[in-house]
């Protein structure tokens, strides 16, 4: 108890402990924000990060079970992690939120250390006698024996209960693979750091509530149980090293190692690392672009694209483009969405676009017709018709003609295209990129453009017919275009994918092989699943962008 002088000792130096810790994370957090400077040696700032989350929860569960502190800082800790991700995604997916970063999800996660420095200090200034301090613990064992408010701290106790049930769910979810839960991979894996300390916390608040006597084996079951979701949900952070290690030895495989020891690779526009624990938390920032939107490209004509009305959004670098490292090469971004939904701009990640607009390049993030099997968008209702893959791939096709005709209003480059997309749009990409670069399809348009790279994520391949959609087989499976002079490939692919699956990427890549063209590589995401690049600052897409920079450079 507090009265014993030992223990005392102890928590006081728990509580300075406590206060030290915060003090560093909320201090040289505030410097990071404050300085621009970003490099690996912020890494460090991570330990402070994890000690200071993890210290917190230890204090909040010693904290005094009559004063509400401690139990508060549990639930705002974890509200704190569910919101974090969902403001850094809209940060990231708002076309014209040009920095990029949530000031307010940058204040959510400062204050979780500005609550421990709160915690310990109440403690640290509290000045109480010897006999105060005996007299507070006869009061605290008289508390906990009449367990006052057992009606309330049960309903509490259900509640969090079916909160940690939810953990078990995605816990599993992360371990396992199915295809009918596929949608739900977005939202797990790529963030499941934030959601090992919801559940942490959650786990820790049960143990706190649940009576002192009479339920230690509830205790040790609620213990094992937080611990084994916190250590799955960790799996995804934990195997970035690995990730690392094996997309350098693919890169290589694939593009040789020039950007290991070329001088011409040292741009200061360059991420200098792979991941980035700051910037998992905080975003990530990006700068120097201008933004045009909702520019008309395509009026649909004749019987096959009546009423059908298309458009793009363009990201310029504001700074000269020839002094970065795009210098103005073109990026085109196909959105994903089951070639039935799905849109430019929001619902296509625009970070990415200011990302590479930011660094040189002209991207263009641009719609296509979709099917409309299964119905209709009222907010769009002039994109949707009978739609085929062949249709979509033409309508790309229309596009590019359009960006040659009208290159110089953008100063872009059309000798050095690259393409780019996620699922369906990852299909649509390779099937455009393919089908340009093969003599084959002479009438296609879009050939005024030079693709030299084509960038798919997670493609859709061979899933098209499955959707109800209509397809020529080569568009189904566009590794049957695949000849030894296709454009350099660089796909990214989560290897728990319950939609596109893990072996027919490599599926894909095997026939770049068998055509003697060994330049494509596939960047694996343990425990990654569909969309798991969806938040921007997350493990997975930071590796992907290191290596995607790199590749852009080296075939532009």
């Amino acid at each position: 108890m507090y009265s014993m002088p030992g223990t005392r000792k102890k928590l006081k130096t728990v509580w300075i402990t406590t206060l030290i810790i915060n003090l560093l994370a909320l201090f040289i957090g505030i410097a990071y924000l404050l300085s621009g400077i970003r490099s690996v040696f912020w890494n460090l700032y991570g330990i402070f990060i994890f000690a200071a989350l993890a210290i917190n929860i230890y204090v909040a569960y010693i904290e005094d079970p009559r004063k509400m502190r401690g139990y508060f800082y549990f639930i705002y800790s974890g509200l704190c992690m569910l919101l974090i991700p969902v403001l850094n995604s809209i940060a990231s997916f708002t076309p014209a939120h040009y920095d990029s970063i949530s000031k307010v999800s940058c204040a959510l996660f400062l204050s979780l250390f500005a609550y421990g420095i709160m915690l310990s200090l109440s403690r640290l200034i509290s000045r109480k006698t010897e006999a105060e301090i005996l007299l507070d613990d006869f009061e605290l064992i008289r508390y906990r024996k009449e367990d006052r408010n057992r009606s309330l701290k049960t309903v509490l106790i259900i509640l969090l209960s079916l909160v940690l049930a939810l953990g078990c769910a995605v816990a599993y979810k992360i371990l396992a693979i199915h295809v009918e839960f596929w949608i739900l991979e977005a939202f797990i894996p790529s963030v499941s750091l934030f959601y090992a300390f919801v559940f942490l916390n959650t786990g820790v608040l049960i143990v706190k509530l649940l009576p002192d006597k009479k339920s230690l084996a509830l205790k040790i079951v609620y213990s094992a149980v937080t611990l084994t979701v916190f250590v799955i949900c960790l799996l995804p952070f934990a195997s970035a090293p690995f990730m690392a290690g094996t997309a350098k030895m693919e890169y290589i495989s694939a593009f040789g190692e020039d950007y290991l020891t070329s001088s011409d690779y040292n741009f200061d526009q360059f991420r200098k690392y792979r991941f980035s624990i700051p910037e998992y938390f905080f975003g990530m920032e990006t700068k120097g672009v201008a933004v045009s939107t909702d520019i008309p490209f395509y009026t649909g004509k004749g019987s096959a694209d009546e009423g059908l009305q298309l458009y793009f959004d363009a990201y310029t670098p504001a700074d000269d483009g020839d002094m970065l490292p795009g210098g103005y090469s073109v990026l085109v971004r196909i959105h994903g969405g089951g070639w039935t939904s799905g849109d430019k701009g929001f619902l296509n990640n625009a970070q990415v676009n200011r990302y590479f607009a930011s660094q040189g390049y002209v991207v263009f993030d641009i719609q296509y017709g979709l099917n409309d099997i299964k119905g209709i968008s009222k907010y769009a209702e002039e994109q949707y018709g009978d739609y085929t893959v062949d249709d979509m791939v033409r309508h790309i096709g229309i596009f590019l003609d359009y960006l040659a005709k009208h290159a110089d209003e953008y100063k872009a480059n059309i000798d050095s295209v690259f393409i780019s997309g996620g699922s369906a749009g990852g299909n649509l990409a390779l099937a455009t990129g393919l089908t340009l670069s093969d003599g084959k399809y002479g009438d296609f348009p879009g050939r005024r453009v030079k693709i030299k790279g084509i960038i798919p994520f997670y493609p859709a391949n061979k899933l098209a017919d499955s959707f109800g959609i209509g397809a020529s087989l080569e568009f189904i499976d566009p590794g049957l275009i695949v000849s030894e002079s296709s454009p350099p490939c660089l796909i990214f692919q989560g290897t728990h994918d319950g939609l596109v699956k893990y072996p027919v990427t490599l599926e894909f890549k095997n026939k770049y092989i068998a055509a003697g063209n060994p330049k494509c590589a596939v960047i694996s995401a343990p425990f990654g699943g569909h969309a798991c690049d969806m938040y921007f600052p997350g493990y997975y897409n930071q590796l992907f962008l290191y290596y995607k920079e790199r590749f852009m450079y080296q075939f532009r």
